[in-house]
Formats: C-alpha cells, structure tokens, sequence
C-alpha cells in the first residue's frame, strides 16, 4: 500500500518505496555530492525497495554532530515514517571530541535510545572513506597514519586528508568526489572498512569509518 505523502521525498522518488533510509550529514558538500551520486548511478538498489532521503540542514542550525542528530531526531518526529524506516546520522570525528569535548559515548547512548537510529561515524573525517576506495590504510606507514589521523589544517580551503586524495587521483580534490573514480570500487572499499573494524566498535577510534554499514543496505547486490 503506498505511504502517505512525504514532503522530504525527492520529486521522482520512490513514493511506496517499502523502505526509507533518512540521512543527516554534518558536512554540506561532499557528503551529498557522493550520495546523489550514488543514488542516481547503477550500483545503488533501484528495484523501488529502497529510497534514500537525504535532510537539508536548516538555516541557523551548527554543524556539530549533536546539531545533526537533532536535525533527524526532529524530521522523525514531524513526518510519518514507517517503523521500519532508518535514520542515519553521518558525521565526523575530527577534532569535536578534542576541541570542542563532545563526548561520543554519551551520543552513541542518545542515538541506542531512539529506535532505528544509525550512527555512520568516519575517523577523522568522510574523506578516509574515499581513500578507502583508492588505498588500503595498512599500506600507509605508521607517520603518515598518524598524519591522516591528526588531519591538520593545510590551507584555508584544505586538510591533510584532502591532498593524500588528491594525490592518489593524481588530479586533486575539491570536495566533489567523481562517481566514474569512486562508485565502481565501492565493494573494495567496503571490504577495507571491515578490516579496520574488527572490534565492532560503535564508531572508529582510529582511522576508519562506518559509512560502509548504511552503503552495504543501499548497494545494488
């Protein structure tokens, strides 16, 4: 039976999709630029099953990972989703746990509480994910892990992160990661997440991101 209407669904969406997977980004630019592109390419589950709903973040609202789980926590609550709906909140580590003392667990916890709430954690940040898909991390050695971990601040507009990605295209990085480099190693990446969460831990406290749990339920089989 087809849902009731629901504002967030993208027009040309799957409107009696039997499933919803909501997402929140922390980041406005890259996340999104990668998921919109996996939505609309060949390795995502298009058979109607399944849509993604990404939220656009509101204006006035931080970017802070508390910030963008209220943000879903409130999309939930307004509309009428399905109770086997997922709610996915993607976010970085980086520097809010050392900085700006966000305490993780406690957010683990928060998101445990509320049903069908996901946490896609990345360790510094989304960008890992992405090298992932070039570069086993055990193939970087023990400096230059230290050196993606820490992330540091290269340029106004750049991290550590992002020149290693770009460097491994050879073409640069500008945030808008390219579906043709990405999207056709997605399994590989997948497998690389795995080996680096052999703990199972509810988010990555090294190198790492748990984005490949939320990318296993979307891909294509």
């Amino acid at each position: 039976m087809p849902r009731e209407p629901i504002p967030l669904i993208r027009e040309g969406g799957f409107k009696d999709a039997e499933k919803l997977y909501i997402l929140s980004y922390e980041g406005q630019k890259t996340e999104v630029t990668y998921f919109n592109d996996f939505r609309q390419s060949e390795f995502f589950n298009d058979s109607g099953i399944i849509e993604i709903i990404p939220l656009e973040r509101e204006v006035n609202t931080g970017t802070d990972p508390l910030s963008v789980k209220r943000l879903l926590k409130k999309a939930k609550a307004n509309y009428p989703f399905k109770k086997s709906d997922e709610f996915w909140l993607i976010v970085d580590r980086d520097h809010w746990e050392t900085i700006h003392k966000i305490d993780f667990n406690q957010l683990v916890i928060d998101c445990n509480k509320e049903k069908n709430f996901f946490l896609a954690m990345s360790n510094p940040c989304f960008e890992i994910w992405l090298i992932m898909h070039l570069k086993e991390i055990s193939e970087f050695n023990e400096e230059e892990q230290k050196e993606l971990l820490e992330n540091a601040k290269v340029s106004k507009k750049k991290n550590h992160i992002d020149i290693v990605l770009g460097n491994l295209q050879g073409i640069g990085y500008n945030k808008n990661p390219n579906p043709e480099t990405f999207l056709p190693l997605t399994k590989t990446a997948i497998e690389r997440a795995k080996k680096l969460d052999v703990d199972n831990e509810p988010y990555p406290k090294n190198l790492g991101s748990h984005i490949y749990n939320l990318i296993e339920k979307l891909q294509k089989e």
